[in-house]
């Protein structure tokens, strides 16, 4: 009966313990700089966007940020919303050069669809629509200089 118990119990933890495990290891596949600078994330930068960058899916990505994003990355998209003053490390600013983790369509997708791990930037994929995150990705492209 003992033994029936342990075995129950380690089969219980080990179901529970493995989705948390997997989410941890699972996030985006990146690969670090040698010296700062953005990380490169070859799978997501694989990904192409199906949505057209028109003046609909702008407006749409627009409505979404305001929504979403600018209590943290401001009205302007460069990290100044009121609740970015206390996060650690700050959101970033959408309107510069600088982007930590990749500037192509693909890694901006996968970063606001699965958020970041180790920052304040959340994952929307249960708030968006596919369509949606992708308007999200054509109105932040829109915001800062021309991004490869």
């Amino acid at each position: 009966m003992c033994e029936r118990f342990r075995h129950a119990l380690v089969t219980v933890l080990v179901t529970a313990a493995l989705p948390i495990a997997l989410a941890a290891y699972g996030g985006q596949q990146h690969q670090h700089p040698a010296e700062g600078g953005a990380h490169q994330h070859p799978d997501a930068a694989k990904l192409k966007n199906p949505v057209a960058a028109n003046a609909e899916s702008i407006a749409a990505g627009q409505k979404l940020f305001a929504k979403n994003c600018v209590s943290c990355h401001g009205e302007t998209g460069k990290g100044d919303g009121k609740m970015g003053a206390e996060m650690k490390p700050p959101p970033s600013n959408l309107t510069d050069a600088d982007w930590k983790h990749g500037s192509s369509d693909g890694e901006i997708f996968t970063v606001v669809r699965d958020g970041v791990r180790t920052t304040p930037m959340k994952a929307f994929k249960s708030k968006m629509t596919e369509h949606e995150l992708w308007d999200v990705v054509n109105y932040v492209r829109s915001l800062g200089p021309t991004k490869s």
